[in-house]
């Protein structure tokens, strides 16, 4: 198992450029940016623009990398966006990515929910972007927002 190097927060939006800017960054720091290999990430286009800038910042220091050969899908992921697409019958599984999926029965049970069901439609729409949790983390200071799962 690989240690986790670098978990950086990126200020802003998460263009392939920004997070390679963090990567190239925390690279630098430890000395290794000779050293990149395979990078895994999930099939957001945004980390296809991520490897091409790495590959290019590779290029520009004298170092070969072919960030297409190296650049590899989270089979979680995949299996993921297969089964949903499966269950919700999705046209387009790339529309998964971005998506929150609310039927017409779970927001009527929210509404039923009265006060609780709007706080959590309101976290569910922070949540699902990584610009609205900055904005809520600078307005709410330490208040952290979470997803539903089976212990909450």
């Amino acid at each position: 198992m690989n240690p986790v190097i670098g978990l950086c927060t990126l200020e802003g939006s998460h263009t392939g450029a920004n997070m390679a800017e963090i990567v190239m960054d925390v690279l630098r720091e430890y000395g290794i940016e000779e050293k990149l290999g395979y990078f895994v990430g999930d099939n957001a286009s945004n980390n296809d623009t991520l490897i091409r800038h790495l590959a290019e910042a590779q290029v520009e220091a004298n170092r070969w990398y072919n960030g297409s050969e190296y650049r590899l899908r989270c089979v979680g992921h995949v299996i993921n966006l297969s089964v949903k697409a499966f269950w919700f019958r999705a046209v387009d599984c790339t529309l998964l990515q971005h998506t929150i999926i609310v039927t017409p029965d779970t927001m009527a049970a929210w509404r039923k929910m009265g006060p609780w069901g709007k706080a959590h439609n309101i976290t569910m729409y922070v949540l699902a972007s990584p610009q609205w949790r900055q904005d809520f983390k600078r307005l709410g200071g330490d208040t952290i927002l979470h997803n539903d799962n089976a212990t909450r």
